[in-house]
């Protein structure tokens, strides 16, 4: 196989891994792996969760942190915003650290730290999917304005962060 057909498949399954975590987060209710939120906590199983009204498809990197993260780091996240203010994600594919710990959203521009503003999961151990429900004026902030806001991993090496990706 050609370095070019090596490629074209690494993008085909990438799509292909995707899709697949979109169509798990339309139900992501029922994962209930979620923590803490700043209006109601995560949701269990057998929650009633509405369609996705956005979904953001983020490739993370260790680069892309600030500053730097892990220098290898990497890893693809979906967050799905519904209706009534609940946030659901998903992160996969997460390589170059380790003991990941939390995630959350974050105010901040391209090369610039900021302030949580949606706290993900909430450690010790980083819960790859849940739901979390948040006030409607962050959601609607954040749907205003989603370049000013990114998603970050962090991990007991990288404590500042260890992947980022804007909105």
């Amino acid at each position: 196989m050609s370095t070019n057909e090596g490629n074209v498949m690494r993008s085909k399954l990438l799509s292909l891994g995707l899709a697949g975590l979109t169509f798990g987060l339309a139900a992501c209710g029922s994962g209930g792996s979620g923590s803490g939120a700043a209006t109601g906590g995560s949701r269990g199983a057998g929650a009633s969760v509405p369609g996705p009204v956005h979904i953001y498809r983020l490739t993370l990197s260790g680069a892309a942190e600030t500053p730097h993260g892990a220098p290898n780091g990497s890893g693809d996240a979906i967050l799905a915003f519904h209706a009534g203010s609940l946030i659901c994600w998903r992160f996969a594919h997460l390589h170059g650290f380790t003991d990941a710990t939390f995630a959350h959203i974050h105010v901040g521009a391209r090369g610039r730290s900021g302030q949580v503003v949606v706290p993900l999961s909430t450690g010790p151990r980083l819960h790859h999917q849940g739901c979390v429900r948040v006030g409607a004026g962050v959601v609607n902030a954040i749907e205003q304005h989603p370049q000013e806001y990114y998603v970050n991993i962090h991990s007991a090496q990288y404590p500042g962060g260890a992947v980022r990706a804007q909105l």
